[in-house]
């Protein structure tokens, strides 16, 4: 090609092509084809392939001389495609254990006992007590970034249809957001961002001298330190034992993560090149809704014969359409988030424009709320709700929205120079800046989490998955269901399993049915949860007690053999998607009439008052499940705000009464978790020390809830949206619903009784109607869902969250209209790890 431009290098004169001109056009054609062709194989090698073989061919080359290094041995047979050694047994992994095997605790305390440095506790008070779960959370749990033939090291397989799933993310902000969140867990923060906790006064005396300076979120010093010795070697990347030497030289050994130290390799092999990091994790695909339905009856939740699915065979259409939205708020002020309702239609307010207040939303925070395709949301400055910044019009392809002011209009490049440029000139703190980039890593795992599941990431990433590990369930004092193989690790908790529809798992429990009432109930206290007081409890109890609900005996032969005493309940799978157990029979008549006597005011301190719609962390009901629920909003008759929830609700924690503790810890029988967690203190703590603050518990107090005629609570969420900078994540993972009414049941003055055979004046008088709806549930048969009918004592169990952890969109629910009477529920929420 010559440098002038006329048309003859292309076969052109004079506008007209001749043949040969069109045989050259056709021949640059093919070129062109070729090289995009080529260019599309060799960038996907790049990031896909090229790369990751590359990589892992270094750290077989790094192996074996560190190998050498170390004990003088040729070790070039050990490769890590070859069998021995795997990575997870090889130096310099080896010498910095999965923190799996390590119970890291917070702060200074279990920071200087896993180094040994300590032998009692530390009288400064910069610790927290609380239960070991919570101190050895970790959110980096899950991810794994070593090479491992396909399948992760960090965790092991799920029968819990987990599959593995390869996500890409950035470089930057990728390595710096992830390396901040691995810092946050190995020493205990509370905040995803640990370095304000921890590098003020790091190398002081109290520390030992064992941690290092950190530096800052955009001045990390270990990350720092990586990028000279790459600038010192010309690019080059690093070998592991001096990557493994620059991040013990700032943390304790004991407190490195291999997966940590793999995720820095890559970014020492990739900050150049810019290519992406390649991690794994485990996500939850859905069963089709062909495995849904099985014959003959599975006793105990055994493993049931394989069903392949029967694709041919298509779920019902629902004809309910919401479905929950998130709103992301990255601009540098807090904002309110409204509904816009458009026109009332009819009634005394017809006409006027009907917007509602979801919340306010702090910066870089978000809100949740439920909706429909089609509504209407706007966000507005806190102090003028006219000035819309933004509208959206929701549809189901794009539940999580964000409003980014400052960045959206720019490429990633732009933006990473812009957050550059902000954060130097001051107008952005670290904090800041640090929690803008940990949404941006979000948003890029959850494009890669739409892809493979087909649905949206509602959770904040990184969420460990739940049921990772194996193991028996111990035989407490609480939880004698020792038969049962569970997935439990430090902070997992125990999902039952709902393969199919009719799966029966049989639990057994010693916290036995009150069958009679005790003439005194008292207000237990800290000093009641010490062991032989509460061994003394419970022996004083039993005689009250029974195995069966509705037989009043002691429940066994003597005071001697009331641990022994046990029984069993049958959990039933109504729903597999959502996830919803059903137990007849859970509470026994006495504690029904008990509960329905602290909601009706005959008994105890429990102020009823009008019931409340979320659980937020955010002021103005935000970061909960939204403050009102949009799909709530559109069902009013006159579109006022009580049309959400018309019921009336009170409080009880689980030390009101002995009564309310047996129901407290037959709830942990039914989770299978240790009912220690369902309490702020560890019996024995509070006598080393009395004032140690704890918030560890994973279980609300209990609600009692009242709805008249005409009441309802249409369908909304039970699961919250955390705070991204919050370490531990939490969220309501599960939801314990009880009846105290059913059909046709009467509460008069506080009581209730059933309607006697023949008087139509009391039946008509009788409950009717009220019904829990889960509208979205999977099924082949029904359209509208599963409806769940009241009936005295009966429990449903459902799970808010998805294996994998993210939030179950499907477990939408809502608790139908009562038609006639009352209806009475007790609910009680459940978290992971902590309540919020």
């Amino acid at each position: 090609d010559d440098d002038d431009d006329d048309n003859d290098d292309r076969g052109y004169s004079n506008g007209d092509k001749s043949d040969g001109s069109i045989v050259g056009d056709l021949k640059q054609h093919l070129v062109a084809v070729l090289f995009s062709i080529l260019a599309a194989i060799f960038a996907h090698a790049h990031v896909h392939g090229g790369g990751y073989v590359a990589w892992r061919e270094e750290l077989s080359r790094d192996w074996a001389a560190f190998r050498v290094r170390l004990t003088g041995a040729d070790d070039s047979s050990s490769s890590l495609d070859g069998s021995p050694p795997s990575l997870a047994a090889t130096a310099p992994y080896a010498a910095a254990p999965s923190m799996d095997a390590i119970p890291v605790s917070k702060r200074q305390r279990v920071l200087e006992r896993a180094l040994g440095a300590m032998e009692k506790e530390d009288d400064a008070g910069s610790s927290r007590g609380g239960h070991e779960k919570a101190r050895s959370y970790r959110r980096t749990r899950g991810l794994s970034f070593c090479p491992t033939n396909g399948s992760t090291d960090a965790t092991p397989p799920s029968p819990d249809h987990l599959v593995e799933m390869e996500f890409l993310l950035p470089v930057d902000p990728g390595v710096r957001v992830l390396h901040s969140y691995y810092l946050a867990d190995a020493l205990g923060a509370d905040s995803g961002m640990a370095y304000d906790e921890w590098s003020k006064g790091s190398s002081s005396s109290s520390h030992g001298g064992v941690l290092g300076d950190l530096g800052s979120y955009t001045n990390d010093a270990i990350l720092k330190e990586i990028d000279d010795v790459i600038e010192a070697s010309d690019g080059e990347s690093i070998m592991l034992e001096q990557l493994r030497s620059i991040v013990e030289s700032r943390l304790p050994k004991s407190l490195v993560d291999r997966q940590h130290l793999c995720l820095l390799h890559q970014y020492s092999l990739n900050k150049s090149s810019g290519r992406s990091i390649r991690g794994t994790t485990k996500v939850y695909d859905r069963p089709h809704v062909s495995t849904f339905y099985r014959r003959g009856r599975q006793e105990q939740g055994g493993a049931a014969a394989v069903v392949e699915p029967n694709y041919k065979v298509p779920p019902a259409s629902l004809t309910f359409t919401g479905f929950a939205t998130k709103f992301v708020n990255l601009s540098p002020d807090p904002l309110n988030l409204y509904w816009d309702g458009g026109r009332i239609p009819s009634g005394p307010r017809a006409g006027e424009l009907q917007t509602i207040l979801v919340g306010t939303v702090p910066s870089m925070e978000s809100i949740g709320t439920a909706s429909f395709p089609g509504h209407s949301f706007y966000m507005t400055p806190t102090y003028d709700k006219n000035h819309q910044l933004q509208r959206w019009a929701i549809t189901e392809d794009e539940p999580v929205l964000y409003y980014d002011p400052v960045l959206g209009d720019l490429s990633t490049e732009g933006q990473r120079a812009e957050v550059e440029r902000l954060t130097r000139s001051g107008k952005w703190t670290e904090k800041r800046r640090f929690e803008r980039e940990a949404w941006m890593v979000d948003r890029s795992f959850g494009r890669d989490y739409l892809v493979e599941t087909g649905r949206a990431w509602l959770a904040n990433f990184p969420q460990p998955y739940l049921n990772q590990y194996y193991g028996e369930v111990k035989d407490e004092i609480r939880n004698v269901d020792a038969t049962e193989t569970v997935q439990n690790d430090g902070h997992g908790l125990h999902m039952r399993p709902a393969d199919y529809i009719g799966q029966v798992h049989t639990l057994n429990t010693s916290n036995l049915y009150y069958t009679d009432l005790p003439s005194t109930l008292e207000r237990l206290t800290e000093r009641d949860y010490r062991p032989e007081a509460e061994e003394k409890r419970r022996l004083d109890m039993s005689q009250f007690q029974s195995n069966s609900p509705n037989t009043k005996k002691k429940a066994a032969g003597g005071d001697d053999e009331v641990d022994n005493a046990v029984m069993s309940l049958k959990a039933k799978a109504i729903s597999v998607a959502p996830r919803v157990l059903e137990v007849k029979k859970f509470l026994s008549p006495v504690e029904v009439q008990h509960l329905i006597s602290l909601a009706s005011g005959i008994k105890g301190d429990v102020a009823m008052g009008r019931s409340t719609v979320s659980a937020s962390n955010v002021k103005n009901n935000g970061n909960g499940d939204g403050g009102m629920d949009a799909s709530k909003k559109v069902r009013g008759a006159n579109g006022n705000v009580a049309d959400a929830r018309s019921s009336t609700g009170g409080w009880i924690h689980r030390e009101q009464d002995a009564i309310v503790d047996t129901i407290f810890c037959r709830i942990a029988d039914l989770l299978n978790v240790d009912e220690g967690l369902m309490r702020d203190t560890i019996p024995g703590v509070e006598e080393e020390e009395p004032s140690l603050p704890t918030h560890d518990r994973i279980v609300e107090a209990m609600q009692l809830l009242r709805y008249g005629p005409g009441e309802e609570y249409t369908a909304h969420h039970d699961f919250t949206y955390p705070s991204m900078e919050n370490r531990y994540q939490p969220k309501r993972y599960a939801t314990v619903l009880m009846y105290l009414t059913g059909e046709g049941d009467i509460v008069e003055n506080g009581v209730r009784r059933r309607p006697s055979t023949g008087n139509d004046h009391v039946q008509e008088d009788g409950l009717q109607g009220g019904e829990t709806i889960f509208p979205r549930a999977i099924t082949t048969d029904y359209h509208d869902g599963v409806k769940v009918e009241p009936q005295s004592g009966k429990a449903i169990l459902f799970y808010n969250v998805l294996p994998d952890g993210n939030m179950d969109d499907l477990s939408q629910h809502a608790g139908g209209k009562v038609e006639k009477g009352v209806k009475y529920v007790a609910n009680v929420w459940i978290w992971d790890p902590i309540v919020n």
